[in-house]
């Protein structure tokens, strides 16, 4: 049978930096994931899996709405992030919460929680199909198994009125996740990728997370992600590190964009979640 995570690679690192602007990111991302799991149907009590936890946010997330009655385990192949994960489990004095570093297909999970669960894991997983197929073993009969996924794909940054500097961004992201390989339409193909795992048709929600104005914070993540994208960029050759000038790039979107009047739609973020029959 063919592996997916231990072919997994992580175009962004493993940086401290990277780890940071990852905790960051979750300050958009988890209001969406976290009505994700609620319409999944999460609660006190259960048992949650999360896989590819990095720095624990989904986990941290999760074991906030399984309460104490609960236990939710993050899993990662790289002990690095996971290190500031317990740390801040223990900062936030949570004990229902554990991490542990290895592969999904060699630990003995099996049919052992409520939900499973994965945020941005499956874009850069070479067969998302036989991801999703291995994670449901870990679900129990009638359990959840819930990922979510951004669309990086043309079109899925965008501003009302347009602006250039919107549309450039679109296209670097887009256009290097393609020449990277990567699952830029994880996101659009999470229903064809349970129904092929199978699982049963999963529901879907379509969320993101949209802004403007001077204290908004969007145009910064949009900035520190191009930087972490940066060496990958160049190297695919979608643009030179002069024409995108990341230094000064979230200054200029705040200036030319945000406080300009002009809203911004940051990538489009896509759940399905279904019930393991």
């Amino acid at each position: 049978m063919q592996t997916v995570t231990r072919d997994y690679t992580y175009v962004l690192g493993q940086s401290n930096e990277e780890i940071a602007r990852l905790i960051f990111q979750s300050s958009f991302l988890n209001e969406l994931t976290r009505q994700t799991l609620l319409n999944a149907g999460i609660g006190p009590g259960m048992r949650v899996l999360d896989i590819g936890s990095g720095a624990g946010d989904v986990a941290l997330l999760a074991a906030d709405l399984v309460g104490p009655a609960g236990e939710v385990v993050g899993i990662d192949l790289n002990d690095r992030p996971l290190e500031i994960a317990r740390a801040r489990a223990a900062e936030a004095r949570l004990t229902n919460v554990s991490f542990v570093q290895g592969d999904l297909h060699e630990m003995a999970y099996d049919g052992e929680f409520d939900v499973v669960t994965g945020r941005l894991v499956l874009l850069h997983c070479p067969d998302p199909v036989e991801a999703v197929r291995i994670a449901a073993r870990a679900a129990r009969p009638g359990g959840v198994v819930m990922f979510q996924e951004l669309n990086l794909i043309p079109g899925s940054v965008r501003a009302y009125p347009t602006h250039p500097l919107i549309e450039a961004m679109d296209y670097w992201f887009a256009e290097t996740v393609k020449r990277a390989g990567l699952q830029g339409d994880a996101g659009y193909r999470l229903f064809d990728y349970f129904v092929q795992a199978g699982l049963p048709e999963p529901r879907l929600a379509f969320q993101s997370a949209t802004g403007s104005g001077s204290t908004w914070e969007g145009g910064r993540w949009g900035a520190e992600t191009l930087r972490a994208f940066l060496p990958a960029i160049t190297a695919t050759g979608v643009a030179t590190a002069e024409e995108i000038d990341v230094d000064t790039l979230a200054d200029r979107l705040r200036r030319e964009v945000l406080t300009a009047g002009h809203v911004v739609k940051t990538p489009d973020c896509i759940s399905a979640w279904a019930r393991k029959p």
